[in-house]
């Protein structure tokens, strides 16, 4: 299990959660999220600052990448308040046209769409003032092959959710209603109380 250092309202900790069951709770709850990536030695680094007690970017002296020891504007996933979903950037290029945007439906591809950094509409996405801020070393690349695998899972279980719905409504011969054996999807039977043959 991957973990993720989160900065809160007075503390940073290092949670022993997966990024993406964070993502998905906070998402839920409609809390605003900016999750940046970091490398492994510099999540090495934060880890020491935190046992020392919170992030040096906390500091106000600490105004280059050198001082705070980590690099904390690779925007990877920040979330927009009016359209309720999660923009994902690509930090290596932050010019690029065409994103993902994460929402309750899965994640979608816009071949239009801006990342965080050149967005006309910047002010629409989650700043600093109350949100939670989470760093992960997870890529841009692992977290859309995460998402996009996540999509084709659960489509497959509706796709054989389906083909059971239909399968119960062709076997059934003992409700006495329209589906006795011959109804094609069992969801249009109003009786579920018949016996599967």
């Amino acid at each position: 299990m991957s973990k993720i250092i989160a900065m809160l309202e007075n503390e940073d900790r290092e949670l022993n959660m997966s990024l993406y069951d964070f993502i998905d709770e906070q998402y839920r709850k409609a809390n605003p999220i900016m999750v940046c990536h970091v490398t492994e030695e510099e999540y090495n680094n934060m880890k020491k600052q935190i046992k020392a007690g919170y992030l040096n970017e906390r500091l106000p002296r600490a105004t280059t990448e050198e001082d705070i020891g980590y690099n904390k504007f690779r925007y990877v996933i920040v979330y927009n308040r009016i359209s309720n979903n999660l923009l994902v950037s690509d930090y290596d290029n932050p010019g690029k046209i065409g994103s993902y945007t994460i929402d309750e439906e899965g994640i979608h591809y816009d071949e239009k769409g801006y990342q965080i950094t050149n967005h006309p509409m910047q002010r629409f996405f989650a700043s600093s003032c109350n949100t939670l801020k989470v760093y992960t070393t997870e890529s841009y690349k692992e977290i859309i092959a995460h998402y996009e695998t996540r999509q084709t899972r659960e489509e497959l279980i509706k796709e054989k959710t389906r083909e059971l719905i239909e399968l119960i409504g062709k076997s059934c011969h003992n409700c006495n209603s329209m589906c006795c054996g011959g109804l094609a999807d069992a969801s249009d039977c109003s009786k579920w109380s018949h016996i599967i043959s």
